[in-house]
């Protein structure tokens, strides 16, 4: 298994549970898109939090790093403070996304091996039944090869008798009935770039997932009202090319989820921005730093000692007031070790 795809065995029994009910592999995968987001949706209530949050934010780290462009020192000083000010957390809104990778990877594992995580047929049995293929029907399956499952599922169905030494009644009955057509598409198949009907037919999906894709990135780009800089702005585009080479590498299953995944998060992000739109909680913020800022500048009537041992009232600004309490507790200090 891929280090990356632990979470396959949890997201196998969903989806055995699934495919109990539709008795079918296209509609398990759409059902099981729809039900992970319904599930993670209050993760993206957060990560929408955080990213409206920022959007508001980044101007004005912009601006302070305009203005100190050459003291660097000064610079990391301000944006620290910017930060203590604000609550600003850069990390806020990437357990959501963290989460959307794991579930990803875990699935790519199922799609891979759906004898193992769907049908709970035992790995022992799937490695007996590789070399029963490879003897008896001339195959040349290899153990390791992620779509031998999907290959040895479609072997079983052809050659149910040649594995009868392997699995047992309910399993071959099991697995000759699995369902991978979904509307005339084999989802255990690999597409490949070919003209004739059979491939041009495999590869609808595939594209339709990278489509999809790029269409995602731009609505939700829009919708968090940030903007990305230097090579974030390549990211989505980098990250389409890496799709390209899943789609035609992996059962075309996994291009099934990855469509219904991309335009259910574009659904989302529009309902996620109307919910909490970056224009409105930018104001927001805006308004509460003033009132903070103000709130320091306002003048208090404190009691103060002078050199001479005098008391007297004296009005002070916040900030005015923290020096004043420092260097009174400095002085403290000084008098309390004044011997060691």
């Amino acid at each position: 298994m891929n280090i990356l795809g632990f979470l396959a065995p949890v997201l196998g029994i969903i989806m055995e549970w699934i495919y109990e009910l539709v008795k079918n592999y296209g509609w398990t995968l759409i059902l099981f898109t729809l039900l992970t987001r319904i599930l993670m949706f209050p993760l993206s209530i957060k990560q929408q939090k955080s990213t409206a949050r920022m959007s508001a934010y980044q101007p004005m780290m912009q601006e302070i790093q305009k203005k100190w462009a050459n003291d660097k020192q000064r610079q990391s000083e301000e944006l620290m403070k910017f930060q203590e000010e604000t609550g600003m957390s850069m990390t806020a809104g990437c357990m959501p996304m963290m989460l959307n990778m794991l579930v990803l990877f875990g699935l790519i594992e199922v799609v891979y091996r759906p004898l193992q995580y769907i049908l709970r047929v035992p790995k022992e049995l799937i490695e007996k039944a590789v070399e029963v293929a490879n003897t008896a029907l001339g195959m040349n399956l290899a153990p390791q090869n992620f779509i031998v499952q999907n290959q040895l599922i479609n072997a079983v169905k052809a050659n149910p008798g040649t594995f009868e030494s392997v699995f047992n009644a309910d399993q071959i009955s099991a697995i000759s009935s699995f369902n991978f057509n979904f509307f005339g598409i084999d989802l255990s198949q690999v597409p490949h770039f070919a003209f004739d009907a059979a491939s041009i037919v495999l590869m609808i999906i595939p594209i339709l997932s990278i489509v999809t894709m790029l269409a995602s990135q731009v609505v939700m780009t829009k919708m968090s009202g940030q903007e990305m800089q230097g090579a974030m702005k390549w990211m989505p585009w980098m990250m389409s090319i890496m799709f390209v080479y899943f789609g035609f590498t992996v059962p075309v299953g996994f291009s099934l989820y990855y469509t219904v995944s991309n335009v259910l998060m574009m659904l989302q992000s529009i309902i996620l921005n109307k919910m909490y739109n970056p224009k409105e909680i930018r104001a927001q913020i805006e308004a509460e730093l003033a009132e903070k800022r103000a709130a320091k500048k306002r003048k208090k009537q404190v009691k103060v000692i002078t050199s001479s041992g005098e008391e007297k009232m004296k009005e002070v600004s916040e900030a005015e007031l923290a020096r004043i309490r420092l260097a009174r507790a400095r002085e403290l200090d000084d008098e309390r070790y004044k011997d060691e």
